[in-house]
């Protein structure tokens, strides 16, 4: 019948927000379980949103199958497939450059985190990516930079440009008063072993905030 879809679920654009998700949802699932719908309730029973599901653990994931169910490995392939599509046009793009590719990455990989995250990204004299790594993970308003660890792989690595980036698993993107201290340290150490801070980034639940943007910095 023609304006319904194949889970018979009518006009999906009239659903409430949830039931969207939950919809989706069954339909990713669709190919992976025969109770699909039930997986779906399942999970957001267990993790509350979609977001939630997105970054949970393996751990966590498996927590949730029962015995025979294939759809851990294959969620988690299918996270792994996105999350190496979008880095992949990180490294494509030249620090510096065009922001978008990078506020996706950001977004997608630490927007939804519930614990607090700083990575860098290195780049060599003209820009080009080199590497990226998690600098410090901690609770939120407790993550502890070391500069002997972030200035020491910038120099293993011969790194002459560099971007910090980290959430606030509040949601907010907005830079504290602390992020922006530590950042005026960091960039002044940065100075004087010759590597360069171009930017750092606060990502929020939907939004990226660019601390050298904004003049904080």
């Amino acid at each position: 019948m023609a304006g319904t879809d194949h889970h018979g679920s009518g006009n999906i654009g009239a659903l409430p927000t949830n039931e969207k998700h939950r919809h989706h949802l069954t339909g990713l699932l669709a190919p992976l379980s025969t109770e699909p719908k039930e997986l779906a309730d399942r999970l957001l029973s267990r993790f509350g949103s979609l977001s939630a599901i997105t970054y949970a653990s393996e751990a966590d994931l498996r927590q949730c199958a029962t015995r025979g169910e294939p759809w851990v490995e294959a969620l988690l392939a299918v996270r792994q497939l996105l999350h190496d599509g979008a880095r992949e046009e990180v490294v494509r793009t030249r620090l510096g450059g065009d922001r978008r590719a990078l506020d996706r990455y950001l977004l997608e990989t630490m927007g939804g985190l519930g614990r607090e995250r700083m990575i860098a990204i290195f780049a060599d004299d003209a820009g080009f990516v080199i590497s990226e790594e998690v600098i410090a993970d901690g609770l939120e308003g407790r993550i502890h930079v070391s500069p002997r660890i972030l200035f020491g792989r910038a120099l293993s690595l011969d790194a002459r440009r560099m971007l910090i980036a980290h959430n606030h698993p509040s949601g907010s993107a907005e830079p504290s008063a602390s992020d922006i201290s530590q950042t005026r340290e960091i960039i002044s150490q940065a100075e004087r072993l010759g590597v360069m801070l171009i930017d750092h980034l606060v990502v929020g639940r939907g939004q990226v905030v660019s601390m050298r943007g904004r003049g904080l910095i």
